[in-house]
């Protein structure tokens, strides 16, 4: 099969915030980037819009600071408007009294930590709901909505502090009834506080699992109301707010918070009220203006721009989904981040999830909100290595790959081998343990995990196991002898891959292992980690393509791809974008857009689920793959527009991060790089590879080589930057957004008339009438 490489661009840019529409300034990380950017504008143009109202939480608007969010949907059968309370690191603790979590205890599992349900704060009006019309506002991250009934409407603005630990409802009403006044009411709704997978699954776990035995208690004062949750493995959660009403209680303003002491008892309630009454003092203005001034900033880190507007939009909601679910001081990204749904899957997952959960905070630029990530690995790395170091050891070795990735991105090779080496020689010496010799003097792996492939079997070989070895041991080999250490193990290391088996292979391409063939559909790519994300199985090796493009066709389409699901589609796109196959990296992100996904759900406010179980991995690694069109970085070298379909004949990127710690910034009109600008963070050697360009001009003196055809080796000290054009050419280099055509444009929420999803819900446990 031969692979053309068609080259089109992507949109990054990073500014500072100058509280103006058009941003004429230029980039906190360098100088020498104009932007034409109008924010507020541009950011619209991608808000999520109802048009009908959201009758589901599949449907919902939501709001998030990475600790604390909501979902906003309505439930028609009792005339009712939810605004569905979550905090992320709120789960149980069983078997571990004296924590705030018993995740990582030995013993323990999903049912003791799971993720809880807190509740939701209900509006009723006065009247019988028809419909509503709401707005999320991505670049204010706040939701205004409509709430339209038979006796009139309800306005109302939803939005979570960044910078404080409550959330904000402002209402406002025109019912009336025979010409007078009639005021909404709010009422809170305890969730039922046991874990969602054992209710869900009674028959399954009834005689493994007891329910919480205790009620939620609701305490109203004149000043503020607060629910106290007690737990079965003691201590309490609680949430607290207050109400602030006009004269004619057609108005009101609702703070909210909830606090998780746990493991403390009667604790949790004072810290919850201590927090709406602080939020109260400081008042409203001050809140938003802090609140504003945090995600402009945010959203302003980079930028990306290219002709496809759902897509586009696509990724800039993902962008604001990641600062709504994750934040430096919080917990690491699970399923569900803040948004809490009953799901049987309320907890984090290893074999895949946490993986692609946190690829696009990298290239994106916000790796300061994914630091959560890298603790998360440092807290569990023993008990990881003790107790799930079997068959599956290869998932937490995975995840050791985005730890290792945080730091390549930052060109930090020092915490690399201070951090990373030290847990990646563990990792190794217990494959070592799983390795045995053939009769050829090869070295094979026993039995293991391919995740997910007919349950949990082991297979012999397994594809997915020899990749992360490979990428083990080649990486344990750079960093060791970058730094001149370790020569004794790097020899070792050298020895284990000239002898390691090769990848099993059949007439379909790369196998599950080398006793299983891949002969079913199936979701997981487990088996095609070789060239992405590890990179062990080189993309500009012909033999190599044509056995990853072999591989995934077949991996597409064996049964008609019906055991495929939503990651299925993010991962083959990253898979061919690698490639340099733009064309087919996009259709199948079109196939996922439209939801063309197997019995999975992509959603029409871009959360995923399978069954009713929502897992926020899958479209963040589309937006990871969204990127991967426009920037690349494979060991030293960064490739400028390596994946881009041929229809996209514009496209920039701005302070996009490559690995090496670069930001880079590039621009192409009429599918003809105009100029890239790059900033090096840490002083790393880069050769980068721009299309199309034979000869290169610079606007400092450097040392620039070229290496190959369109590939130039440059050479930058730490904090310099440098503006390349083509040869003979000088550039000023301006930011501009691609055009959308107003019909394109707020693709996302509801549409009038739109098909609707069925009820993707199990059960509603909640306590009423407290």
């Amino acid at each position: 099969m031969k692979i053309k490489i068609v080259l089109v661009v992507c949109l990054l840019c990073f500014v500072t915030l100058n509280g103006q529409n058009i941003d004429s300034s230029v980039s906190r990380s360098n100088n020498k980037v104009k932007s034409k950017i109008d924010w507020p504008s541009f950011m619209s143009q991608h808000d999520l819009v109802w048009e009908d109202i959201p009758k589901q939480w599949a449907e919902g608007a939501f709001v998030g600071n990475g600790q604390l969010g909501m979902m906003l949907y309505a439930k028609l059968d009792e005339n009712r408007f939810n605004f569905h309370v979550g905090r992320q690191d709120l789960t149980d603790h069983r078997k571990a009294s004296n924590r705030k979590t018993s995740m990582g205890v030995k013993g323990t599992n999903l049912l003791d930590f799971s993720r809880l349900d807190i509740g939701k704060m209900v509006l009723h009006p006065a009247g019988k709901i028809k419909t509503a019309r709401l707005r999320q506002d991505l670049w204010n991250a706040e939701i205004r909505g409509t709430i339209i009934t038979d006796l009139g409407e309800i306005e109302f603005r939803a939005f979570t502090p960044y910078n404080d630990k409550v959330q904000v409802i402002e209402a406002s009403s025109t019912e009336r009834k025979n010409g007078v006044k009639i005021p909404f009411s709010w009422e809170w709704l305890p969730g039922d506080a046991s874990c969602s997978r054992a209710v869900i699954k009674y028959e399954r776990y009834k005689d493994e699992y007891k329910m919480n035995p205790y009620s939620p208690e609701i305490k109203v004062t004149d000043k503020h109301a607060v629910c106290v949750q007690k737990l079965e493995a003691g201590g309490d959660y609680a949430t607290a707010w207050s109400e602030v009403k006009s004269k004619d209680k057609q108005k009101s303003t609702i703070y909210i918070s909830t606090a998780n002491e746990v493991p403390a008892l009667d604790v949790s309630a004072g810290v919850a009220i201590h927090n709406v009454n602080e939020a109260k003092k400081i008042g409203l203005k001050k809140i938003e203006k802090s609140h504003r001034e945090w995600w402009h900033n945010y959203f302003k880190k980079s930028f990306l721009s290219f002709p496809d507007a759902r897509m586009e939009s696509f990724y800039w909601i993902q962008l604001y989904k990641m600062a709504a679910s994750s934040r430096a001081d919080g917990p690491a990204l699970d399923l569900m981040g803040p948004f809490f749904k009953n799901t049987s899957w309320p907890g984090l997952w290893w074999n895949l999830n946490v993986q692609l959960t946190y690829w696009s905070f990298n290239a994106s630029n916000h790796q300061d909100i994914a630091i959560n990530f890298i603790k998360l690995i440092d807290e569990h790395f023993e008990y990881q290595i003790k107790y799930k170091s079997g068959k599956n050891l290869g998932d937490f070795a995975w995840a050791t790959h985005n730890y290792w990735m945080y730091y390549k991105f930052q060109g930090d090779e020092a915490s690399i081998l201070k951090k990373w080496v030290p847990k990646a020689m563990k990792i190794a010496e217990i494959y070592e343990q799983k390795l045995e010799r053939n009769p050829k003097g090869q070295l094979e792996l026993k039995p293991m995990g391919s995740p997910e492939y007919m349950g949990f079997k082991s297979f012999k070989n397994t594809n997915y196991n020899l990749a992360i070895l490979r990428w083990l041991l080649n990486s344990l080999i750079n960093a060791s002898e970058k730094a001149n250490e370790n020569s004794i193990e790097v020899a070792h290391w050298k020895e284990l891959l000239a002898d390691l088996i090769p990848y099993p292979v059949d007439e379909n391409g790369l196998m599950i292992g080398s006793d299983q063939p891949v002969d079913i559909s199936h979701r997981h790519y487990s088996h095609l980690l070789a060239l992405y994300p590890l990179f062990q199985l080189d993309p500009n090796s012909a033999r190599d393509r044509d056995l990853v493009v072999k591989s995934v066709l077949h991996w597409h389409n064996i049964e008609e791809g019906k055991g495929l699901a939503g990651y299925s589609f993010t991962g083959a796109s990253s898979l061919y974008a690698a490639l340099g196959m733009g064309n087919e990296a996009v259709a199948v992100m079109q196939d996922f857009l439209d939801a063309n996904i197997g019995k999975a759900h992509f959603l029409t406010n871009t959360f995923y689920m399978e069954g009713t179980n929502p897992v926020v991995e899958t479209p963040l690694s589309g937006a990871a793959a969204i990127m991967e069109y426009s920037l690349q970085s494979l060991g030293e070298e960064i490739r400028i527009f390596p994946a881009l379909p041929k229809d996209w004949n514009e496209a920039s990127f701005r302070d996009l991060l490559a690995k090496g710690g670069f930001e880079v910034s590039a621009s192409m009109k009429e599918e003809k790089v105009e100029w890239v600008v790059i900033k090096s963070l840490a002083g790393q050697p880069c050769v980068v590879h721009i299309p199309g360009w034979n000869g290169i001009s610079s606007d400092i003196k450097t040392t620039i080589e070229k290496v190959a055809k369109s590939k130039f080796k440059i050479l930058l000290k730490k904090g310099e930057t440098i503006v390349l054009s083509p040869e003979g050419k000088k550039v000023e280099p301006v930011l501009r957004a691609v055009l959308h055509s107003k019909s394109k444009i707020n693709y996302f929420g509801i549409k009038k008339g739109a098909p609707r999803k069925p009820l993707l819900e199990e059960p509603i446990l909640e306590y009423k009438n407290q």
